[in-house]
């Protein structure tokens, strides 16, 4: 809506009778205060309200009225749609990989396609109210920093855009611990019941070398390999000292003698992605070093399988804020020929970048029809 006022000045000696004529019944052009009597010589301020309904043109004429004289007023207005364009388009905003204890900025832009200015606030959906929350897919809100401070921040958070001008929003991300985040950023208007969410994303690891796209085998069952493995009841078991594993799963379906199977992983290095906070406002860029990955070879207690598996490479180097992705192609030997056949085998990989890192890496094969 629009406010406008206009002013009455009394030139006689004798006060003077103000009257309106009715104003529009759809309340598009509206008298906010109340007419009164013009005072000798005084002043009357009349304060005039313009809500328009739909992107059009108006126009009213109201006749102001004393015992002598009519004054026609010729109300203008146009009606504007608010229009707002968020970049990207695509409603989510990926921040990327970072490690732990570092702050990693994105940006996304806000630009005022109307002929007005717009005033926009943004707000992420998990500062809402849990009741707000309850009605919320789980989904959309990810995991929230220990230390109770939100991984995600939006500078700035409220404005004005002038008609025709854009403005950057800069997204700071800052976990405290390794895991996946994500929220939803909520920008609104003033005065206008339609929002725009984007959903957010980032990912921080204790180290700055990472594995992406293993995963789990489904079904889970018994798992057998071909070289039978002979267990000292006496032993103590073996300490695991290695970060975690990952499993590759191969489901092979022998129509044709010597088919190779293959699936990939990929090795990032977020080393360089993100600041330390107390140098976070510094001009001098942290050094950006490469990270390095080696795959053991198979043991030879595995048999038939050391040449079954391929890994392409096997060792090499990923570049600061990259990732390169690694082959794995099986050839299942004649020893899984039968339909139903499953086994499972293993190696480890070694990660150099900040610390030094070690997974071990299951592999499943399974014979299909």
């Amino acid at each position: 809506k629009a406010v406008v006022s206009t002013q009455s000045t009394g030139i006689s000696e004798n006060p003077v009778s103000l009257t309106t004529s009715a104003f529009p019944h759809d309340g598009t052009f509206q008298k906010v205060n109340a007419t009164r009597d013009l005072e000798p010589l005084g002043l009357h301020q009349m304060i005039l309200e313009f809500t328009p309904r739909a992107k059009a043109k108006y126009y009213e004429v109201v006749e102001v009225r004393t015992q002598r004289s009519t004054l026609h007023l010729h109300l203008h207005g146009s009606g504007v749609e608010p229009s707002l364009i968020v970049s990207p388009d695509s409603g989510t905003l990926d921040l990327g990989h970072v490690m732990v204890g570092e702050i990693l900025h994105g940006t996304f832009t806000l630009k005022n396609s109307s002929e007005i200015e717009l005033q926009y606030g943004i707000s992420l959906l998990s500062e809402k109210s849990d009741v707000v929350q309850a009605f919320t897919s789980p989904s959309q809100i990810g995991n929230c920093n220990k230390t109770g401070i939100l991984p995600f921040q939006c500078t700035p958070h409220t404005g004005s855009i002038a008609a025709g001008h854009t403005q950057e929003i800069t997204v700071k991300f800052n976990p405290d611990h390794a895991d996946t985040y994500k929220d939803v950023l909520i920008v609104n208007l003033l005065n206008q019941p339609q929002e725009t969410r984007i959903e957010v994303t980032g990912r921080s690891w204790t180290g700055s070398m990472f594995v992406l796209e293993g995963r789990d085998p489904t079904p889970s069952v018994t798992l057998h390999t071909l070289v039978p493995k002979i267990e000292d009841p006496t032993a103590e078991p073996e300490a695991e000292e290695f970060k975690g594993a990952f499993w590759v799963v191969f489901i092979c379906s022998l129509s044709a003698p010597k088919q190779t199977f293959t699936e990939s992983i990929s090795i990032g290095n977020c080393r360089g992605a993100g600041f330390k906070p107390e140098v976070a406002n510094s001009k001098d860029k942290a050094a950006k070093p490469t990270g390095d990955f080696a795959f053991d070879p198979l043991k030879g207690d595995y048999g038939p399988l050391v040449k079954a598996l391929v890994i392409n490479p096997q060792k090499g180097s990923v570049e600061s804020c990259a990732s390169t992705p690694v082959i794995f192609q099986f050839t299942p030997p004649k020893e899984m020929a039968e339909v139903g056949s499953r086994i499972q085998f293993n190696t480890m990989l070694t990660l150099k970048g900040e610390t030094v890192e070690q997974y071990r890496v299951n592999f499943v094969a399974e014979i299909v029809k």
